[in-house]
């Protein structure tokens, strides 16, 4: 414990040995760290902002029972209704085709209204998978999306919260989405496939419910595709071309070029806040070369009494990852505030156009707050490895005089 107190002691000495250059290291990495820090969050929040956008244009392309009469609009969005389904060999592949980034099933049924007029269409869908339902959603319960609850369209008179019976069985309005514009969306009701199970087994032992067909999992009226980067709607026309009893219907490549020209934009940043933490890593191990050179003294006489090269190298880099983490600390202050002013600015305007602007969770905050104070600390470490393994290596005497290597 001793010998990690004065070795403590050391580093904190070294800190303090010239703060005029120490400061103005960590002003700079304070710099790079607020940068780091704003573009991460920045990243996450233009992420789920056009994220959320995108989804509400539907689908890329649908696989749907050949019987079915195309219908691109609804298509893209849920499933059109009808009592065919995919034939269960037929789903496992589409939704195990290797470039797909989503894949969500749907089963349409027809139930009988509850209040005798018409039927009630009902999808049946996996939360977990969906990508075209949740965001159209504007109001909803505080809490997750689970067993027993529902979500109806736009035109439904069911307010959130309350209670939609269905010949004895009852579910929990969960969510309402905005108008699409789209009839079989507009007037559906949206449950999970446990729910859908459930109320099956209900309706099947009531006369009004005895014609809704089962078994519910496993089976889909319709799968909506999203595609990945490098898959195109021509590979999937090509690896879905035996499927007898199905088709496949694209939407406009529009929506694909804008998302994968956003996912490339995205990944963008990524490189260029990676060779933004390499040029810092290099000016690191510039400056620590000068101040080095200054303390040459010093360190010789460190040798000279005893301390081995190991143990002087790692005091040298403990005191680069200190000085920059704390300069990383720095930063992410600057960088809070930066994105403070830029919500209230930018992030308006954005509100008033419609695209949502909100900044992440303090989890999220701590989650990119440390990653961008450990990599500032990683940096200065790196930047010093240089410095510190040649003066480890270099001769006491010739340190002492002042012959740095």
């Amino acid at each position: 414990m001793g010998r990690w107190s004065l070795f403590l002691r050391l580093v904190a000495q070294d800190l303090t040995h010239r703060p005029g250059r120490m400061a103005l290291l960590v002003l700079a990495m304070a710099m790079g760290g607020g940068a780091l820090f704003s573009s991460l969050v920045m990243r996450h929040v233009i992420r789920d902002s056009l994220e959320s956008s995108i989804d509400r244009l539907g689908a890329d392309m649908a696989v749907q029972p050949r019987a079915t009469p195309p219908n691109l609009t609804p298509a893209l969005l849920t499933v059109e209704p009808g009592p065919i389904t995919i034939s269960r060999e037929n789903l496992d592949r589409t939704l195990s085709l290797p470039g797909l980034e989503k894949a969500s099933p749907q089963r349409h049924f027809s139930i009988p209204s509850p209040d005798g007029h018409g039927a009630l269409d009902w999808v049946a869908f996996d939360p977990a998978r969906d990508f075209t339902i949740q965001p159209w959603l504007t109001e909803s319960l505080p809490r997750p999306f689970g067993p027993g609850d529902v979500i109806v369209g736009g035109r439904r008179p069911e307010p959130v919260g309350s209670t939609l019976s269905i010949h004895g069985f009852n579910c929990t309005i969960h969510g309402k989405l905005a108008l699409t514009g789209v009839g079989p969306f507009e007037r559906s009701a949206f449950a999970s496939f446990e729910t859908t199970e459930k109320l099956a087994e209900s309706l099947a032992a009531t006369p009004a419910g005895q014609s809704v067909p089962l078994p519910v999992r496993g089976t889909a009226s319709g799968v909506l595709l999203r595609l990945g980067p490098g898959l195109t709607p021509e590979k999937v026309r090509f690896a879905l071309a035996d499927f007898q009893d199905c088709q496949v219907i694209t939407g406009g490549r529009l929506g694909i070029s804008v998302r994968m020209s956003i996912s490339g934009i995205l990944l963008g940043a990524a490189f260029v806040s990676l060779a933004s933490l390499a040029a810092v890593t290099l000016m690191v191990g510039v400056v620590y070369t000068g101040m080095l050179s200054e303390r040459s003294l010093e360190l010789g006489i460190l040798l000279a009494i005893g301390m081995r090269p190991r143990a002087l190298r790692r005091l040298i880099i403990t005191e680069a990852g200190f000085a920059t983490g704390l300069g990383g600390a720095l930063g992410v202050l600057l960088g809070g505030l930066a994105l403070v002013a830029f919500q209230r600015s930018l992030g308006f305007t954005l509100l008033t156009r419609g695209i949502p602007f909100a900044i992440p969770g303090l989890p999220e905050l701590a989650t990119y707050a440390m990653a961008s104070i450990t990599l500032c600390a990683l940096v200065g470490a790196l930047g010093a490895w240089v410095p510190a393994f040649r003066a480890g290596h270099t001769d006491p005497a010739r340190l002492i005089r002042g012959e740095a290597a």
